[in-house]
């Protein structure tokens, strides 16, 4: 089984949890490496990841038969399906911190679940915890930040706008290896110097 689910798993046995709903994109893509639109239902003998026909094909090219989910088309789950995925979990978790109360409602009466309880957010917590695959994707997004700023100074010249910066920041990010931003680029100038605030997302 996926090693992160296997923990995920023992820790909400431990507390008394025999299911737990992930909702959170930034905790489904730890958990299973996915980042299509979907949630992740831990039942108590399955991984369950309901997503919409769009992103069927994407997500089973991103996931192993070693992962053990299921992934499930959204138009193919019926009523009954929804209400015995926890049939007969007494406690069923959920992330306190990003749901809303009405997706909370939505989900405790479309599940039909007894108890709806808060996990204290041990996904996040374990998330600071990083592997050495994690470690060196840290060091890449470093190295490829840092050689960044060696190239800007090459490449800006009088008369040229924040935005053109900016964006040859992203264009550079990108071409080098980069998944995508940590947050919008922003540049500042001032006279004679120009501050330059970006971040790779490896």
């Amino acid at each position: 089984m996926n090693q992160k689910l296997k923990w995920l798993r023992d820790k909400i046995s431990r507390m008394d949890m025999q299911g737990m709903i992930v909702s959170n994109p930034i905790n489904i893509k730890y958990l299973i490496g996915v980042d299509a639109e979907g949630v992740l239902l831990l039942t108590r003998k399955e991984n369950v990841y309901i997503t919409d026909a769009r992103y069927i094909e994407k997500v089973n090219s991103m996931l192993t038969i070693d992962d053990e989910i299921i992934v499930t088309n959204i138009m193919d789950v019926s009523k009954d399906d929804y209400e015995n995925f926890f049939m007969f979990c007494e406690n069923v978790g959920f992330e306190e911190n990003y749901l809303t109360y009405a997706k909370y409602k939505d989900y405790k009466q479309r599940y039909k679940i007894h108890n709806f309880v808060e996990t204290e957010n041990i996904i996040e917590k374990q998330r600071m915890i990083k592997d050495e695959y994690e470690i060196s994707c840290i060091k890449k997004a470093c190295e490829v930040t840092d050689n960044c700023f060696k190239y800007l100074l090459s490449f800006i010249k009088k008369g040229m706008t924040e935005k053109q910066i900016a964006g040859e920041i992203e264009k550079y990010f990108m071409a080098n290896g980069a998944d995508g931003l940590s947050f919008d680029t922003i540049v500042a100038s001032r006279t004679k110097f120009i501050y330059a605030t970006c971040g790779s997302n490896r």
